[in-house]
């Protein structure tokens, strides 16, 4: 050991290449260890700092495709919205132009037995974006039953028609006729759209009923007139007559029946009452409401071609058998005698 110790190693170095040489080498290897375990170390932060952003990637990646699964439906929700909104608008006019609305509006209410007085179209209004609206003054006259038929059956149209205002009043002798002031208002959309394929869907429309109901008629126990007092003439046809004691009674057919109609009876929806009935035809005197004034006029309903004509009536046929036979008697016996 003290040998070891007192070994000259300055000397030995000195002397010895291959201990040089050793040394070199070794200097060389532990230069290279401390650099390679330098660049480990750098190596694995780096990795560690990769797999971090690694992990937020697919963290990121995961919410963005949750994003999108959101986004595609609100999309899908977006073009919904987009195709009712269309629909909507479409439905606003329907289609049609303020001329052939008017047209509707007479021809439906002309079913209905009601006379339109004035029509009065206002300025165009646009409130928003994408459609225009219009306002309508419309002042009609006939029956409440039919009024309320026919305001049903226009609000049910595929046009949007909102009543904003309307006021009723009795008209002086007017047989239970009355004028409505309605205040209309009617959309278009700002431009042509197609008409959309969700009509196909669409119900189709029930029938109006006109319900016998007229709030300014005084109520009673009485049953509201019905029958022939509530029928268009056109729907009317004479087929034949009754005669007893000199006066005629005619045979109307309507709605696959058979009624007698005699004088003084309510016939039609314009406040008609028969006036004449003869074995050829009967006479009805309307009174029409006309131009803020009340005029008559004669309509005439001719037995139909190839009717059985007149006859007698079973208590005059009765009468007149027994005539005949008494006649008949009266004879017998003189030829007798």
């Amino acid at each position: 050991m003290k040998a070891l110790l007192t070994l000259d190693w300055r000397g030995l170095v000195v002397r010895s290449r291959l201990f040089r040489g050793a040394a070199l080498v070794l200097s060389m290897l532990a230069v290279g260890a401390v650099g390679w375990a330098s660049v480990l170390r750098e190596t694995g932060q780096q990795l560690r700092e990769a797999q971090v952003l690694e992990q937020s990637a697919l963290q990121s990646l995961a919410e963005r495709r949750t994003e999108l699964v959101e986004l595609d439906g609100e999309r899908l929700a977006l073009q919904r919205a987009r195709q009712m909104l269309q629909e909507a608008r479409w439905r606003l006019d329907a289609g049609e132009g303020m001329s052939d609305l008017l047209d509707q509006l007479a021809l439906s209410g002309h079913e209905h037995g009601l006379v339109f007085e004035r029509v009065d179209v206002l300025a165009e209004q646009q409130p928003g974006p994408g459609y225009h609206r219009l306002p309508l003054d419309i002042q009609v006259v006939g029956h409440y039953p039919s009024l309320r038929a026919w305001v049903e059956q226009s609000l049910r149209r595929l046009r949007l028609l909102q009543v904003t205002r309307i006021s009723l009043a009795g008209v002086d002798n007017s047989q239970g006729l009355v004028t409505a002031q309605l205040h209309l208002q009617v959309y278009r959309a700002a431009e042509a759209l197609p008409a959309p394929a969700s009509l196909a869907d669409d119900p189709a429309q029930a029938v109006v009923v006109r319900r016998p109901f007229d709030p300014f008629k005084p109520w009673s126990f009485s049953e509201p007139d019905g029958g022939l007092g509530r029928m268009p003439l056109e729907q009317l046809a004479m087929v034949g007559s009754l005669s007893r004691d000199g006066r005629h009674q005619a045979l109307v057919q309507a709605a696959g029946r058979l009624h007698r109609v005699q004088e003084g009876q309510r016939l039609g929806r314009d406040d008609g009452r028969v006036v004449r009935i003869d074995a050829q035809q009967m006479e009805v005197r309307e009174r029409l409401y006309i131009a803020g004034g009340w005029q008559e006029r004669s309509r005439f309903l001719a037995l139909v071609t190839g009717a059985q004509g007149e006859v007698m009536d079973d208590v005059e046929t009765r009468n007149a058998d027994t005539a005949a036979d008494a006649v008949d008697g009266l004879e017998g016996g003189a030829i007798e005698g």
